[in-house]
């Protein structure tokens, strides 16, 4: 009896966080993925829809590369990417981050899709050549910001991306000379 107290006190709690997390337009989900890499795992990966490749092959950049691929991949293009479910806006949203597989990458960075699983269906709302992206808690019109670095042996360039109600844009660029 004592067990099952605690269990449903534990339940009633986790509703209260999540309920209080939703008002404040912060994600409620607990342990979500955040920051990403090229060669870095998906924490929580999920299969990508007929309707997510699609608009992931109408950018130039996986066209092009779709177009040299071998007939395997062709055949089975979901394995050029890995995805992991996020939350941009609302709790009750998901989105996704797409990272590109090699041959689906860049000569020296990882490609990165940020997309948006809205009513009218899957959109592009970010493509970003860079060795990392990060979800921040920063928000632009409801929106989280999103951050990427990008580093050569000469310097490290780190953008913040705002969303303007219809994609991100690239709103602030710092670069760091690195030092040898």
């Amino acid at each position: 009896m004592e067990r099952t107290a605690k269990t449903v006190l534990a339940a009633v709690f986790a509703l209260i966080a999540s309920a209080v997390c939703v008002a404040q337009g912060q994600k409620a989900s607990v342990g979500e993925q955040t920051s990403f890499s090229e060669g870095a795992p998906a924490q929580h990966p999920v299969a990508l829809s007929p309707g997510v490749l699609k608009v992931l092959f109408e950018t130039q950049e996986a066209r092009q590369v779709l177009n040299f691929a071998s007939d395997s991949t062709q055949d089975d293009p979901a394995r050029l990417f890995r995805a992991t479910a996020v939350h941009l806006s609302r709790p009750d949203e998901t989105d996704l981050v797409v990272i590109g597989v090699p041959p689906m990458s860049g000569a020296d960075s990882g490609w990165f899709w940020v997309v948006r699983l809205g009513r009218s269906g899957p959109r592009v709302v970010l493509f970003a050549g860079a060795n990392s992206l990060e979800l921040t808690e920063d928000r632009t019109n409801g929106y989280r910001d999103i951050v990427t670095e990008c580093s050569s042996a000469t310097e490290t360039e780190e953008t913040t991306y705002h969303f303007d109600g219809k994609s991100y844009k690239g709103w602030k660029k710092k670069t760091q000379q690195n030092r040898n």
